[in-house]
């Protein structure tokens, strides 16, 4: 206990600011004053039974010191601020006070006064003098009182004795408050050189610290001098192999293939030698990244660059230019046709399947070969030459080879051109739809509509679907026509509701790249309540490809958007890969059995055959079918015969404008 109050003093004596004296003043005073009340409850326990008081009396004022002495005790403890803390320990204090001055009046009444003027004298030297205000007040508040039971008294005082006890009150009131002045003029100057004497340390801790810091740096550089000289030339290399290796693959990057290219250029400068450069590009490499994740994506290139590697001629180099984008620099002097075998063995090579993460993968490539000289006279203009046939590979198909040819780069201009034009013919609102009617076999009065989407490009005109759908699949812009096209359906089945009271089902072509887009199927949502178009006003088309590369997330889609109340209809059967029995785990309601089927109709009698199995097949999974692209009577007649649902072609109606389709509406429901 010694131990614990000197440690308090020697903290108030070192403390520099208030607050930090206050603080440690209030935890003196309720550590000396706690135990003095729990120590006067038991004396009063004691005394009452000694002096025999009466009983309830000693109770109350045994119990009030016992609780004022524990709750300082307890306020010790507690995370308060020290004010508030100096107030309840003032409460308590003189709370006890005035119970035991209450119950033991007759016997204490000197010693209560000396015990307020003790903690006057102590408390007048505080900073926080809340606990002398207390005792003031509690003194001024009390002395009347007193002298209202000093004449019932048992020990008798005079007058004299009560003046002299109001002069010595004022007296030590007077000293308190001089004694306190004087106190905090002295704290104030030991702040200020505390303060200043800090200041000093800091200042020359600061000046040892820099000094030291100085030296340290010194050495530092030393150091550090030693071990660049050291280390230069291996860094060096370093950097070097970052430069002009690609990281992933390990293979030679773009700066570095087109160096090499600059260095056979300026090697047959003198004695022109052809050399070659073959562009490589992978087939939907996208849809790996998106199905399986980055990680697969990068251990394709890695296995897909060692196939290579291993299989090429050991004098030609392979790179990777970024992305999913090879090359390979063929330095031997070989003939075109040799160029092309050695590339087509490539290709050959990728049609093995690659292991990602337990699961085979298939992938194709683009191959797009220039010549030097023939072809371009500098290292980029090679490689936009290779890059040129690449871009003519694709666009014919894909997984093939092309030699580069002059003409390509006004093909490649001309799509740029379209592409560009495409984005601002959709800014400009040049687009419109047509309505093709789809008829009731049985009813021919009865229609629904597919919605076409169209385009008129300036100097160009009607501006083919299969060329410019394509082309904003590629770009990343379908979601944007996609939604467009939605918008104008909902909004024509909003027109003729209200202006025709006829309600009118319309089908609306859904891409596989839109479809498998994360916010597809929010914005679909989005586009029927901005719209009040019910759902199962609308059927999306979907073709096969939509299942390729994730087929259960694409199941999964289907049914929410089923639930929702659309419905599914898959498009151009037959020109895929599907198979009847595949169509088990499909939840479609409707199959459009693709056009090159009708065509020949009454013409082939296997193509008959077929069509009719399908139709046969498909009611029995309880699935509509709609023979597209009929313009003859006989096809009419044939899908009547076999019980074909919905017929769509020229032989019903061409595909209608908004004019148009008033018109044909109002006539069909005039003939109803």
């Amino acid at each position: 206990m010694k131990f614990y109050f000197e440690k308090i003093v020697n903290l108030i004596a070192e403390a520099d600011d208030r607050e930090k004296i206050k603080v440690n003043e209030t935890i003196l005073m309720l550590s000396m004053l706690g135990p003095m009340l729990l120590m006067a409850a038991v004396i009063s326990g004691i005394i009452g039974t000694y002096w025999q008081e009466r009983l309830i009396m000693v109770v109350i004022a045994t119990s009030s010191l016992f609780f004022c002495g524990l709750f300082m005790m307890i306020l010790i403890r507690l995370e308060q601020d020290t004010r508030l803390k100096t107030h309840f320990m003032s409460i308590a204090l003189l709370l006890g006070l005035l119970v035991t001055f209450v119950a033991y009046y007759e016997r204490i009444t000197i010693i209560f006064w000396m015990i307020i003027l003790i903690m006057i004298i102590m408390s007048n030297t505080m900073i926080q003098r809340t606990l002398f205000y207390y005792m003031i007040v509690g003194g001024v508040v009390f002395f009347p009182v007193s002298l209202l039971y000093y004449p019932i008294a048992s020990i008798q005082i005079d007058d004299a004795f009560n003046l002299t006890l109001v002069a010595v009150l004022l007296c030590i009131i007077v000293a308190s408050v001089v004694t306190n002045r004087i106190y905090q003029q002295i704290l104030v100057k030991k702040s200020a050189i505390y303060a200043d004497t800090v200041s000093q340390k800091e200042d020359i801790n600061q000046l040892y610290e820099d000094v030291f810091a100085h030296h340290q740096q010194l050495k530092a550089q030393n150091d550090l001098l030693l071990f660049y000289n050291t280390e230069f030339e291996a860094n060096q290399e370093r950097l070097e192999f970052l430069a002009y290796t690609d990281t992933l693959t390990g293979m030679p990057n773009r700066k570095m293939i087109l160096e090499q290219i600059d260095l056979m250029i300026d090697l047959n400068k003198e004695n022109p030698h052809h050399f070659a450069l073959v562009f490589i590009d992978l087939d939907n490499f996208k849809k790996i990244n998106d199905s399986m994740g980055h990680g697969a994506g990068d251990l394709l290139l890695q296995q897909l660059t060692t196939r290579l590697r291993n299989a090429m001629d050991d004098k030609d180099l392979l790179g990777r230019l970024g992305g999913d984008e090879l090359a390979i620099l063929i330095r031997r002097q070989i003939s075109n046709e040799k160029i092309f075998v050695d590339t087509q063995k490539l290709q050959n090579l990728l049609g093995n399947p690659f292991r990602l993460d337990d699961k085979s993968v298939i992938i194709t490539a683009s191959f797009g070969i220039a010549i030097w000289p023939v072809d371009a006279s500098t290292s980029s203009d090679l490689l936009k030459a290779a890059d040129t046939a690449m871009y003519k590979a694709k666009a014919t198909g894909k997984n093939c080879i092309q030699f580069y040819r002059k003409e390509m780069r006004s093909e490649v201009l001309y799509k740029m051109e379209l592409e560009n034009q495409m984005i601002e013919a959709f800014e400009k609102e040049m687009f419109f739809v047509e309505y093709q009617p789809i008829v009731d076999v049985a009813d021919q009065k009865k229609a629904s509509f597919e919605a076409l989407l169209r385009w008129e490009a300036p100097g160009r005109g009607l501006v083919s679907p299969a060329e410019f759908i394509p082309m904003a699949e590629e770009i990343g812009f379908i979601g944007e026509l996609g939604e467009w096209v939605l918008r104008q359906a909902c909004a024509k089945i909003k027109e003729v509701r209200e202006r025709y009271d006829i309600d009118i089902h319309i089908a609306v072509n859904i891409s596989a790249v839109q479809m498998k887009r994360p916010d597809f199927l929010a914005g679909v949502k989005a586009v029927f309540r901005e719209t009040g178009t019910p759902p199962e006003r609308l059927t999306f088309e979907i073709t096969e490809s939509v299942f390729i590369g994730n087929m259960e997330q694409a199941i999964d889609t289907i049914r929410d958007l089923k639930k929702f109340g659309v419905m599914i209809s898959l498009d151009d059967f037959g020109t895929g890969y599907s198979s009847l029995s595949y169509l088990l785990q499909l939840p479609i309601d409707v199959l459009k059995i693709d056009r090159s089927f009708i065509a020949l109709l009454q013409k082939e009698d296997k193509n008959n055959r077929i069509v009719g199995s399908i139709i046969e097949m498909v009611h029995g999974l309880g699935i509509q079918v709609v023979a597209e692209g009929v313009e003859e009577i006989l096809q009419l007649d044939f899908l009547k015969d076999k019980h074909c649902d919905w017929i769509q072609g020229y032989l019903m109606s061409r595909p209608l404008g908004d004019a148009a389709l008033a018109e044909y509406l109002l006539q069909h429901e005039d003939e109803k």
